[in-house]
C-alpha cells in the first residue's frame, strides 16, 4: 500500500494517515485479520517521523478498527463472532419482567404483546438507530436496508443534521456510521448520549463491474465530494490499479451540489463520469439513467454488518 502525503495541507499528517488506511478497508486492500505495514515501512516509504504514524495507529486502534495481535503486529480487527452477550442480557431482562408481571396480576404473555406494540410505539417516535450519511437521500436508502435485515426500526439522518436528531429525548442512541465517517460523527455528539458504531463500506466490489463498461482508450471524470488532495489521490490511484482501467484517461473533479453535477457534465466532454458512494445524493435524477453516468453503489460488508448488529443490541 503507497500512502500519500500533503505536506502543504492544514490536515495532520496523522490524520492523513488515519483516512487512508480507512479508505484502504473500504476499498478491501485490507479486509478482517489481514497485517497492516509496519511503523518503520511507512516511515521509509513517505519519509516523515514516525511518531505520527505512531499516532495515527493508536487512533485507529481507539475507534475499533485496528488492534494489536502477539507474534502479528497490527491488524485490522475482527468482527465478533458471538451475541452471546446481547441473548443472555435479553433472558435476564426477560425473567426481570415476566417476574414483575405477575407480581402485578398480569398474564406475561398478554403483557409481552402490549409491551411489543408500546416499544415499537416509542421507537417510532424516537428511533433508538441511527444510520449516518452525508447524504439524507443515501442514509435514508442505507437505514431502510439494515431495517429490513435486522427488522426493528432505523432512521437514516444527514450528517448535518445529526445534532438536532440525536439531542431530542433522553437515553442512549445507537449510532451507525462508514470507518470514514466515525470521527466526524463523534465529533457532533454528546458523549453521553450516543454510542458510534462503525460498518465496513466496500467499494471495491462494485469497482470492477463499472470499469467492464468503459471502452478502452475513454477519458473518464470521476466525481466526488470536496475533500482533501491526499484522500483522491489514493483513491484514483486505487481506481487506476483495477485492470479494466488500462487505458483509461482518468481525471477528478470535486461536485458542491445537484446543479454544480449538472453544469460539469454540460460543459465537459469526458466519455464517462464515474459517481462515488457518498456522491449518489447529488445526481440530477433525470440523469440517472444516462449510460454515461456510472454510479458506484453502497455495499455494506456482511461481517462488519453482522458485528453491529451486536453492538447495537439487536436481537434477530
Amino acid at each position: 500500500m503507497e500512502f500519500y502525503i500533503d505536506r502543504n495541507s492544514s490536515i495532520p499528517v496523522a490524520t492523513q494517515i488515519q483516512e487512508q488506511i480507512k479508505l484502504a478497508v473500504m476499498g478491501a486492500v485490507f479486509r478482517n485479520g489481514d497485517t497492516l505495514p509496519s511503523i518503520r515501512d511507512i516511515e521509509k516509504q513517505t519519509g516523515i517521523n514516525r511518531s505520527h504514524i505512531h499516532k495515527a495507529y493508536l487512533a485507529l486502534k481507539k475507534s475499533g478498527l485496528l488492534v494489536l495481535t502477539r507474534g502479528k503486529g497490527t491488524v485490522v480487527a475482527a468482527a465478533p463472532d458471538s451475541s452471546r452477550a446481547v441473548d443472555e442480557n435479553c433472558r435476564k431482562l426477560s425473567k426481570q419482567i415476566v417476574a414483575k408481571a405477575r407480581q402485578m396480576g398480569l398474564s406475561p404473555s398478554a403483557f409481552a404483546k402490549y409491551l411489543s406494540r408500546h416499544a415499537q410505539e416509542s421507537e417510532r417516535n424516537l428511533p433508538f438507530i441511527v444510520y449516518v450519511d452525508f447524504s439524507e437521500e443515501i442514509a435514508a436508502r442505507a437505514a431502510d436496508e439494515i431495517s429490513q435485515l435486522w427488522r426493528v426500526p432505523v432512521l437514516g439522518v444527514a450528517l448535518r443534521n445529526l445534532k438536532n436528531v440525536v439531542g431530542k429525548g433522553i437515553g442512549r442512541r445507537k449510532i451507525l456510521a462508514s470507518h470514514i465517517m466515525c470521527d466526524s460523527v463523534r465529533a457532533r455528539l454528546p458523549r453521553n448520549k450516543s454510542d458510534v458504531i462503525p460498518i465496513e463500506v466496500l467499494s471495491s466490489e462494485q469497482t470492477n463491474p463499472i470499469f467492464a463498461k468503459v471502452r478502452p482508450g475513454s477519458s473518464v471524470l470521476v466525481l466526488h465530494l470536496p475533500q482533501p488532495r491526499h484522500r483522491i489521490k489514493f483513491i484514483l490511484a486505487g481506481m487506476r490499479n483495477v485492470p479494466e482501467a488500462d487505458g483509461i484517461a482518468m481525471s477528478a473533479c470535486a461536485v458542491r451540489n445537484m446543479a454544480h453535477f449538472r453544469e460539469i457534465v454540460k460543459r465537459s466532454s469526458y466519455d464517462y463520469y464515474i459517481v462515488g458512494p457518498g456522491l449518489r445524493g447529488e445526481v440530477p435524477h433525470e440523469m440517472r439513467q444516462n449510460p454515461r453516468i456510472l454510479q458506484i453503489n453502497l455495499q455494506f460488508d456482511p461481517a462488519s454488518l453482522e458485528a453491529a448488529r451486536i453492538l447495537a443490541g439487536v436481537v434477530v
